[in-house]
């Protein structure tokens, strides 16, 4: 390590700190995790640290006078030798560790505001996606788009058919933290109609007159509490609102969606999954 490179990683620290703020200022993403957050400002003050005590050694060695070996001062010469190799192991240390630590500043900022991996649970887009399976998600600046693959953050105003809370079930530990990964079928302006199978009171879902099936041809229905409850999100040409959209999840028959609890709203649309991490792989978007 030298002087030059303390003060470029000193430079680095501080160009990634005004990174996040400006980021953060300008909420690039609708992802919050304070987790992450609190361990970037840790791992930053620890970064400055490591790299102040670089340039202090350097400082403390540029002090020390260079003598030249003379018989009657070995010992002297002896000792400064040890201070110098003891300064210059601390200068190996302080390097990995500022390494590291503006390395990690780096990942969190990629995690705050670009890309974050996440598990896949239960069977709701099976095939697409299966329970256990690790993804990665896109979130800076997303527009959610017909087809995509969303990561949605259900809150306190999503109510079912029966009017139950969905967050507040007793299956999610954490009700401030429920996601559902579905698939965007319908967008602001698409017309929605339902047509009635014999009379069952099971309904096709059509979407701009065409009846909807995914892409395993699987054709979706929805029970009548459950277009009640579509139609809820509709204006008086039947067109789904600005900011709303109908999600479903690929296993058309094991799915919990917007046949169940009506339209996303696209505020609560995180972040789109772009690539399959574990088994590595693509997702199809359409």
């Amino acid at each position: 390590m030298t002087l030059k490179r303390a003060y470029i990683n000193l430079f680095i620290a501080l160009i990634l700190i005004t990174i996040n703020i400006m980021l953060y200022t300008l909420d690039v993403s609708r992802l919050t995790i304070n987790w992450t957050t609190t361990v970037f400002w840790v791992t930053s003050v620890l970064a400055f640290i490591f790299v102040g005590l670089s340039i202090y050694y350097f400082i403390i060695e540029s002090k020390i006078p260079v003598i030249e070996p003379v018989e009657d001062d070995i010992l002297d010469n002896e000792d400064q030798i040890e201070t110098k190799q003891t300064i210059k192991h601390r200068y190996v240390i302080l390097d990995w560790l500022s390494f590291l630590g503006i390395s990690l500043m780096f990942i969190l900022i990629m995690f705050m505001y670009f890309i974050l991996p996440t598990n896949v649970e239960g069977s709701s887009m099976k095939s697409t996606l299966l329970d256990g399976e690790r993804v990665l998600m896109y979130h800076f600046n997303y527009e959610p788009k017909r087809n995509d693959v969303v990561i949605v953050h259900i809150t306190d105003r999503y109510l079912d058919t029966t009017g139950r809370q969905v967050n507040k079930s007793s299956e999610y530990e954490n009700q401030d933290q429920v996601y559902f990964v579905k698939r965007v079928v319908a967008v602001p302006g698409d017309v929605i109609s339902f047509e009635e199978i014999g009379t069952s009171e099971i309904y096709h879902i059509l979407i701009n007159g065409i009846i909807y099936q995914n892409q395993y041809y699987q054709i979706y229905k929805v029970d009548d509490a459950g277009r009640l409850k579509m139609l809820s999100y509709l204006d008086a040409n039947n067109q789904l609102r600005e900011n709303q959209y109908f999600a479903f999840g690929d296993n058309e028959s094991f799915s919990y969606d917007s046949r169940n609890i009506g339209a996303i709203h696209k505020e609560d649309m995180i972040g789109k999954a772009i690539y399959k991490l574990l088994p590595l792989g693509g997702i199809s978007h359409g």
